[in-house]
């Protein structure tokens, strides 16, 4: 057979030498990529392993409604010459409210006296009435979709008693960390502090204590046991004798309780004013005051700077004729772990006003307001330190009667905001109420406005509603005046935003974990 030439273009075929030689280099690549390729697997899954799945990407999160809320009433009863009341109500339109079935138990603790109520629906409320009995304290117990937008308040008058005053309380979440601005140990005035157990196993508390001199050395406000479904009261002579002026951290290391503070003062056996301290907001650069209300009588505001550096806080005053820095008191110096007072009537001069503070290290702030004359002091009210809200917020239990005047206090510390304004008249126990005289009020940036709420139905009590219409952020504050022969009695506090919602983390799976099968 002729040999074929070789024809153009075709490449010479190789003999079996080259094409083993090929074959072994081309599987010495494919092992080498396979070997690079796992070592960095594995460096991956180490790094991933030492520093969790948020070294490649942060953990999504989803925001729900709630679904349980415990809040706790510390004393809604009094003595035999006043009336007082707890209440409660579902503010309805909140998100999660038509997702499913849920239900509010309202129930008295361990006591002499049992009371029960419920709520079955959104818009509906209930009470509790005192009236002479000094009732234990109350838990409010909302599940499902009656979580959302839960709400409970206690309201006592004494009109002319020992115990002559009126003073009010939002019904706070069980929780592990409390601060509050407020009250004394001096002679004629006493403060106590109220802790309740909601739960079946005993909580420990410790109250640190701030003065104007420091933190004060009070060994028996530390590790204090309060038993399951127990309350029990601490009174701030026994601690800090002799303190005019404080603040007040109460942590709950183990378990979680309700806290609250009342503060009462005495001229004799006469009673010069009566009310509870409110919950001040957590430490901050940027505190409010809302709530300083109009009419004579000295204001007091407390500034408290805990940490290890003395802050050096700004004073800004919100009122109906806008913005200002006050000319003598727009500065102050807070020591650490001190507390200090200044008298602001001469700035806030009788009208209705909101506080600025800005600081250079986190604060926390109260004020003491009283009402009256240098010659007659009527009653007291308090002040605490808040932050902005964006979101609908609501009061239960403020009361109708002939000689009462209910106002808010409506600010917009930053851009000019619209809100809306509505009642829920209460119907009776457990009845649905719809929202009623619904009216839109506009702010002014940087300023308060004193709005009138006078129910035109027949009712005890209402409930009243505010909710942004904008996206700027707004104060509230409500201060309930009753106009007496013997004096005027005065309460009211800031508002907190409705829990309606919790951000809860998504659940990714970690690579650095083995699986098994």
């Amino acid at each position: 057979m002729t040999d074929l030439p070789d024809l153009p273009g075709q490449p010479e075929a190789p003999d079996d030498d080259q094409v083993r030689e090929r074959r072994v280099i081309a599987r010495s690549r494919f092992f080498l990529r396979i070997a690079i390729i796992s070592v960095a697997l594995i460096t991956v899954l180490g790094i991933v392993g030492q520093f969790g799945v948020n070294a490649i990407t942060e953990s999504p999160t989803t925001v729900e409604p709630i679904q349980s809320s415990v809040l706790l009433c510390p004393e809604p009863g009094v003595g035999a010459q006043a009336g007082s009341r707890m209440t409660a109500a579902v503010v309805p339109g909140q998100p999660g409210q038509d997702e499913g079935a849920g239900k509010v138990s309202v129930t008295t603790l361990t006591g002499k006296v049992s009371e029960r109520a419920t709520l079955t629906a959104p818009g509906a409320q209930t009470e509790i009435a005192g009236r002479g009995r000094k009732l234990p304290p109350i838990r409010v117990i909302g599940t499902g979709a009656l979580a959302p937008g839960l709400i409970a308040n206690q309201w006592s008058r004494d009109p002319r008693g020992q115990g002559r005053g009126m003073a009010s309380t939002p019904c706070d979440a069980a929780g592990s960390d409390f601060w509050f601005v407020g009250g004394g140990a001096v002679a004629g005035r006493q403060t106590r502090v109220v802790l309740v157990n909601p739960d079946a196993f005993a909580a420990v508390v410790d109250l640190v204590i701030y003065g104007p001199d420091g933190i004060v050395d009070a060994p028996g406000g530390r590790g204090l046991v309060v038993n399951p479904l127990q309350r029990m009261y601490v009174r701030l002579d026994a601690l800090a004798p002799g303190v005019a002026t404080t603040a007040m951290h109460v942590i709950a290391r183990t378990g979680r309780v309700g806290a609250s503070i009342d503060d009462d003062q005495m001229s004799g056996l006469r009673s010069i004013g009566t009310e509870w301290v409110p919950r001040s907001a957590a430490p901050a650069t940027k505190v409010y005051v809302p709530g300083v209300f109009p009419g004579s009588g000295v204001r007091v505001l407390a500034i408290a700077a805990p940490g290890e550096q003395d802050a050096q806080v700004s004073i800004r005053v919100l009122s109906s004729d806008g913005t200002f820095q006050p000319a003598e008191r727009d500065r102050v110096t807070v020591p650490n772990d001190s507390v200090v007072s200044m008298d602001m009537s001469s700035v806030t001069q009788g009208q209705a006003a909101t506080l600025e503070l800005t600081s250079d290290t986190p604060i926390v702030a109260g004020m003491r307001q009283f009402f009256g004359s240098q010659r007659v002091q009527n009653d007291t009210a308090y002040a605490a330190g808040a932050q902005a809200l964006t979101t609908t917020a609501a009061v239960s239990g403020l009361p109708v009667q002939g000689a009462t005047r209910v106002h808010l206090a409506l600010t917009a510390p930053a851009g000019a905001t619209k809100v809306q304004v509505s009642l829920l008249p209460y119907l009776g126990r457990d009845r649905v109420s719809t929202p009623v005289q619904v009216q839109t009020v506009s702010i002014a940036a940087g300023s308060v406005v004193w709005l009138p709420l006078r129910l035109r139905q027949q009712s005890a009590w209402f409930t009243a509603v505010v909710t942004p219409l904008g996206t700027e952020p707004y104060l509230v504050a409500h201060q309930v005046l009753e106009r007496s022969s013997f004096g005027d009695l005065v309460t009211g506090y800031p508002w907190a935003a409705l829990r309606t919602e919790v951000t809860v983390p998504t659940a990714v799976q970690d690579p650095s974990l083995p699986v098994r099968k």
